[in-house]
């Protein structure tokens, strides 16, 4: 099925993502290049499955149904709230912490549908 290339990138941005929220919890500071390398695998990812909803690879099997675009807007909605965290941060540094978590939780409801996309849920 052509949507595991998505969930390899999802994945990874997952799995960096749940080491910098552990980081945050314990007081470190996360390193700008890990941060930068979480942003540009969330919109590598957004591209793949934006590629796939609309089928523009010959050949493949997509599978069918609406799971491919709500996961494209939830982790589209998961980039913006994750993008306006540092934006706030200045003016707003009780924010920080509130924003983080409506990042992750959307974050990771856009990886279930996405995960629910591929096995054709």
């Amino acid at each position: 099925m052509t949507v595991w290339p998505a969930i390899a990138v999802f994945g990874t941005t997952v799995c960096i993502g749940i080491y910098m929220g552990w980081q945050y919890l314990m007081g470190v500071r996360n390193n700008r290049v890990l941060i930068g390398v979480h942003l540009v695998l969330g919109v590598i990812g957004l591209e793949v499955v934006a590629i796939l909803i609309r089928q523009a690879f010959d050949s493949v099997d997509v599978p069918g149904g609406n799971w491919g675009r709500s996961a494209a807007v939830v982790l589209a909605v998961a980039l913006l709230s994750g993008l306006t965290v540092p934006l706030l941060a200045p003016r707003y540094p009780r924010s920080i912490t509130p924003g983080l978590v409506v990042h992750g939780v959307v974050g990771m409801v856009g990886f279930a549908l996405l995960l629910a996309w591929a096995i054709g849920f």
